[in-house]
Parts: C-alpha cells; structure tokens; sequence
C-alpha cells in the first residue's frame, strides 16, 4: 500500500522519520530487522530519495538504525532505560574472590552472525579470555569490540576490560541484548576448563551500549554452574 504524506506543514524526510520511529516504538521493527531499500522508501512515500536518505542518516546519527555496506540498514538495540552493567571484576571484588584472567587472543575477526546488525562493519577486535576465580576457571568469554578501538592491542587486558576502555573516555553504562541458554562443553573448551567434555555450562549473549546508546561491546560467555559455593555471577 502507498503511503500518503498527510502533513503539508511538516517537511517530507520528517515525517518519514517520525513514520519509521513509530514503527520500532511499536515493534513493528525490532533489533535487527533489516529496512526496505532508498528506493523501496522512495516508492512508497512517493518522495525523491534525497528525502528518504536525509530520513535515514538522522535515524543512524540518533543510534536507531545501523548501515552495513554492501547488506543494507537495520535496526538497532534500543535500550529500554538505565541498567546497571557490573563487570565480572566488580562481582569478584563484592563476593571477596580473587579474579585473574588468561588472555587468549587478540585479534580482528568476523562478527558472529547474531551481532552483525549491531555493527556498522562485519569486522571487530575479539579478545578472548579465561575468567578464573581463586584460581578455578569459570568463564570462558569472547568480546566483540568495534574496529576503531585499535588501542586494545596495545593494552593490558588481563585486569578489567571496563577499566581499560574508561582509560579511553569510553564507559559501558547500559546493557542491551541478554540472551541465556545451556550448552555442552567440546572437547577443546573442556581442555582450557580443565573439565570432562560434555559439561554443562550456561551459554550467554549480551551486549553493551555507553548513555549515548552506542554500542561497547558484543559477548560470547560459557559460564560453569556446576561450582555454586565458589561463585555466584548473575547475568
């Protein structure tokens, strides 16, 4: 169906603007449905697609859409108010555990599939890390930063990942996509778990945006339940 501009009084990219807001406010669009093209927009509004493009790059500007070249424009994470964002460090510290962390790798990598939309490139620096507490390994996690923090690699990442991006005036403050399920160790992971192959473990997925609702950090967690008097990690 075509869409009619109903309010002359009102400027064209505006009032697109303010139909595709409705339309996530709504859900409608949710995290990670992709757009209809410049020129499907253009079609449907029956409006030039310098209109429709002003439309879009202020929703991008705002941190409601995300382009991704040569894919298209998706929607964002729209974070639904202030959490609180403790890093593992922080949850050691509050429970008296001594938290140490083996870094496995550093390096620039393919976005996994689930976190794409979320970027504004497939390409991020992932750090991958052992988290140890009291000396028993409990987490093996993979962080997924954008490409621009090229100072991760000359830092020392063993300590609090929050702490070295706060050092950059980049602070994680809200926590977005929370996604928790069960899944069983291989045989590689169980080697670095110092575990039988096939244990349980808590698969989790987060990410996490700064106040201006720009994204930190995609994660990858494996998480062992199977140790509840050593530690306790909510997620």
């Amino acid at each position: 169906m075509v869409r009619k501009i109903i309010d002359e009084h009102k400027p064209l990219y505006l009032q697109i603007k303010e139909a595709i807001l409705q339309q996530i406010k709504e859900k409608e669009l949710v995290a990670g449905d992709k757009l209809l093209s410049e020129a499907q927009f253009q079609k449907s509004f029956q409006v030039s697609r310098i209109t429709v493009r002003k439309a879009i790059d202020e929703l991008v500007e705002e941190g409601y859409l995300t382009r991704l070249q040569g894919k298209g424009t998706f929607v964002k994470h729209q974070n639904q108010g202030i959490q609180k964002s403790l890093s593992l460090t922080q949850v050691c510290l509050d429970q008296g555990k001594k938290l140490t962390s083996d870094v496995l790798a550093v390096k620039e990598t393919i976005v996994p599939a689930d976190f794409i939309p979320l970027f504004n490139s497939d390409k991020s620096i992932m750090i991958e890390r052992l988290r140890k507490v009291d000396g028993v390994a409990i987490m093996l996690e993979k962080n997924y930063l954008p490409t621009e923090f090229t100072f991760l690699y000359e830092c020392d990442l063993s300590g609090s990942l929050y702490e070295v991006l706060a050092e950059h005036e980049i602070t994680p403050k809200v926590k977005g996509m929370n996604q928790v399920g069960i899944k069983q160790l291989t045989d590689q992971q169980a080697v670095l778990f110092n575990v039988q192959s096939g244990l349980s473990v808590i698969q989790h997925k987060g990410t996490v945006y700064d106040t201006k609702n720009q994204l930190v950090l995609a994660s990858e967690e494996l998480v062992r339940v199977d140790l509840p008097d050593l530690f306790k990690y909510y997620l």
